[in-house]
């Protein structure tokens, strides 16, 4: 019977146990998992990119596990990885932009590693921790917007017409960002992650993204039939809470949109779907050809805008950023970008054994990188490299 108590007490408190068996190779991942929720501020860095979660990722790169520094699989990724630099490197003129494209690709390789030594012990809690600041903070930034308290907002925001950001850099990171969160617990299948993906759930209202909101279709699919009717049941209250308060949030996001025009046009006329929406088709339709056999120029935002000019239904860019991993990989990299993002979807499959898993996963991670994060972002990288 005493036997029996503490095998259910172990069973019932798997986190406890896990920490009580770290060992002292395994603290070099700490700093990683602590930094998780400020991987944008403090801000010391023009753009979105701060130093701080690849600063916490070298720490654990060398110190995390390092007997496991790397495995025969990691070789293809990292070779493309580095391809895709030195590719970049020989075809622009632009330092920043060498600088960043080098950036990306050397985070990858560094939270690929990482990630690949890690088995569940403590990553899982820091994806929870992640949940709880950013939640924390987003409901702040949401109430204080509504009821007039003071609150100074580091990330972009535009009263009216779009959600909080919490400690992201905008919105719609904020709550793809929350998604993705939901689906790594998901795959977990821990009855004590509930709490965690629900708070997940209300990140993604309260940042209004309509990005984050699609991809709330795989984490909805993935709940079992009576939880599934219970968030659909859920979601009629919160949208008329939201409706309350609407200078944040996704009724305040829904309602600037379709303020611009009725059906598809709403969607065109609106700047930043239409960014995304223009970036997408350009880089991986119109100038696809030209990407992949490496004809193309590295002068984004120049080709960009006489398309966007041509095409008379997309409006002009104002930076060299493309927004969508995939499409950036591509454009910058061509064939080696291609690739990169091929193995890591092999790859990611491959860590799954049912079929439907595979499918899920792979489905899942293409969306993914049809958004506007870069593939060194380290929920995705941590997400593709969760075994289930």
């Amino acid at each position: 019977m005493a036997e029996q108590t503490s095998v259910a007490a172990a069973s019932a408190a798997p986190s406890i146990d896990r920490r009580v068996r770290l060992r002292w190779a395994d603290l070099g991942a700490l700093p990683l998992a602590f930094m998780l929720p400020f991987m944008y501020y403090p801000k010391v860095l023009d753009g979105d990119t701060q130093p701080w979660l690849l600063l916490a990722g070298l720490v654990a790169l060398l110190t995390f596990r390092p007997s496991r520094f790397a495995l025969r699989s990691d070789a293809l990724p990292v070779l493309l990885a580095a391809a895709c630099a030195v590719t970049y490197m020989l075809r622009s003129d632009s330092w920043s932009d060498i600088v960043r494209a080098c950036y990306i690709q050397f985070a990858f390789f560094v939270f690929w590693l990482v990630c690949r030594r890690e088995r569940d012990e403590i990553f899982p809690a820091a994806v929870r921790w992640t949940i709880v600041v950013w939640l924390a903070v987003g409901l702040y930034q949401y109430l204080a917007l509504a009821l007039g308290w003071p609150v100074s907002i580091p990330g972009r925001y535009v009263e009216g017409r779009s959600g909080v950001p919490s400690l992201t850099s905008e919105p719609s990171a904020y709550g793809s960002l929350s998604v993705m969160q939901m689906m790594y617990l998901q795959s977990r299948n821990e009855r004590r992650n509930a709490p965690y993906i629900a708070a997940a759930a209300i990140s993604t209202v309260l940042s209004g993204s309509v990005l984050a909101l699609l991809l709330m279709v795989f984490p909805l699919v993935k709940l079992r039939p009576r939880y599934r009717w219970i968030v659909l049941a859920l979601l009629p209250a919160l949208v008329i809470a939201d409706f309350l308060f609407t200078s944040a949030g996704l009724t305040s996001r829904l309602l600037s949109i379709s303020a611009e025009g009725v059906g598809l046009s709403s969607l065109l006329l609106d700047p930043s779907l239409n960014l995304r929406a223009g970036h997408l088709y350009f880089t991986l339709w119109v100038n696809l050809l030209d990407s992949l056999t490496l004809q193309s120029p590295l002068a984004f935002m120049v080709q960009y805008n006489a398309f966007a000019q041509a095409s008379g239904v997309f409006i002009e860019t104002g930076s060299e950023f493309v927004l969508s991993a995939a499409g950036e990989q591509i454009y910058g990299a061509g064939p080696f970008g291609l690739l990169l993002l091929l193995t890591v979807l092999y790859r990611a499959q491959a860590r799954s054994s049912r079929p439907g898993a595979k499918i899920e996963k792979v489905l899942f991670i293409t969306v993914c990188m049809l958004n506007p994060f870069t593939l060194a972002n380290f929920f995705l990288v941590l997400y593709a490299n969760r075994r289930t």
